[in-house]
């Protein structure tokens, strides 16, 4: 058996903006993930979903200034502790109707398990939020956020 060594691409995100249900969603798209290839998607075959509860956003749908400051720290130090060792890669971050969702495609989903049940026991997030890790081998979960990027390369 051969090693072979992957760097994941640094990400790249393009922000789109679309409506669901009458509101407004944006999602900063990690839009680096399309040029993966099959080899390398199946390597990260899980999908993690962290949704965090909001309490304020404007007429717009965006999350109001005081509450990003909040947020966002949680948000990054998230991001850093999931890709460390490679285990994560951002996919999108999605804010819609007073919730603000994080969406990674994982290569190992226990390590990744472990990571946020010991955030939920240290009771160090800002606000209340639920979380998935599904199995998703296809990619099918990515489609409606890198379909039309993927589409546009060809």
């Amino acid at each position: 058996m051969t090693n072979t060594k992957f760097v994941i691409p640094e990400a790249t995100y393009t922000v789109i903006q679309r409506e669901d249900e009458g509101a407004p969603v944006y999602a900063a798209v990690n839009t680096s993930l399309t040029s993966l290839n099959k080899e390398q998607r199946e390597l990260f075959s899980w999908q993690l979903s962290l949704i965090l509860e909001l309490q304020t956003e404007d007429d717009k749908g965006l999350t109001l200034p005081e509450e990003a400051k909040e947020i966002d720290p949680f948000c990054q130090q998230l991001e850093a502790d999931l890709r460390k060792g490679g285990n994560a890669i951002p996919l999108a971050r999605i804010t819609w109707r007073k919730t603000r969702e994080l969406l990674f495609r994982v290569y190992n989903p226990v390590q990744a398990d472990e990571l946020i049940k010991s955030i939920i026991e240290a009771e160090t997030n800002p606000r209340p939020f639920s979380y998935g890790i599904d199995p998703d081998e296809e990619w099918k979960l990515t489609n409606i956020y890198l379909k039309q990027f993927s589409e546009s390369k060809s």
